[in-house]
């Protein structure tokens, strides 16, 4: 019985777990922010000495309170008070990049398709980005995928429906994915490719030969895959398709993938797309 007024355990347990949700999504937005912010060159360095540790120390002063059980309703204050600052701080460190001349000029040369000037500007504000020279041949990935997971509904377009999305692709060319809704995100965003097929998530690929290849083609030692900054990539490509698969995705189609391949091929050798 609760007869002083106040919350009972179960109350408090809720409370308590709600705090917590909400201390996590937090923390889980600050880490967010970290990511983002390295990828800059200009907030790289800040952010690796600055944001990261107060980030570390924060969230194992929190797993410290919460193993001994002594993380009260002032430390949950205090920890959210505490990621609300740095959390405003990043935002306008981001801002702040956002509208600098650097990165106005960058956004400007995305939509125009400046390759030149994005061959200038693009190291200067993404860390770790550098020009890929020579350009090798590269490969774009392909997918299968219908995109929908509802039952009944099969995940993967027949060998036609791929053939199709194939033939659009090398009419019309490749656009960037969609990768966020948020700004750094979408303001200047890149078409990904690859100098091995095998490296793609997809046994389907584009092929652009090297000699063809006139666009900016940046890399990071950091990523398998490589980057073109470009609204639209148009050029000459042929189709590659892997020999065999191992990936487990595949075990759902109605066929076996050499099945898939061979009426891909078929289609697409009909429709005159395939290299």
């Amino acid at each position: 019985m609760n007869c002083g007024g106040g919350p009972t355990p179960a109350q408090y347990a809720r409370v308590s777990a709600e705090q917590l949700i909400a201390l996590e999504a937090a923390l889980t937005e600050l880490s967010t922010l970290y990511s983002v912010a390295r990828g800059f060159a200009a907030l790289r360095q800040r952010a690796e000495e600055d944001l990261l540790p107060r980030l570390l120390e924060l969230g194992s002063r929190l797993r410290r309170l919460l193993r001994a059980a002594q993380l009260s309703e002032g430390e949950i204050e205090r920890a959210a008070e505490e990621i609300i600052t740095l959390r405003s701080l990043w935002h306008s460190e981001l801002e702040q990049l956002r509208t600098s001349p650097v990165y106005q000029e960058a956004r400007a040369a995305w939509a125009a398709d400046r390759q030149g000037d994005l061959a200038r500007l693009v190291p200067l504000l993404f860390a770790g980005l550098v020009i890929v020279r020579p350009a090798p041949s590269l490969f774009f990935p392909v997918s299968p995928s219908t995109g929908r997971r509802r039952p009944g509904s099969s995940p993967f377009l027949s060998a036609a429906e791929c053939a199709d999305r194939i033939e659009q692709l090398l009419s019309a060319g490749i656009e960037p994915e969609d990768r966020g809704a948020e700004w750094w995100d979408r303001d200047l965003p890149y078409v990904t490719c690859a100098d091995d097929p095998a490296a793609l998530d997809t046994p389907i690929a584009l092929r652009l030969a090297a000699p063809d290849v006139r666009v900016t083609v940046f890399g990071s030692a950091d990523e398998p895959t490589f980057r073109i900054f470009t609204p639209r990539l148009r050029a000459a490509m042929s189709v590659v398709l892997a020999a065999e698969v191992t990936d487990e995705w595949w075990q759902a189609y109605d066929e076996s993938y050499e099945s898939f391949r061979q009426a891909l091929k078929s289609e697409l050798t009909t429709g005159g797309g395939c290299g």
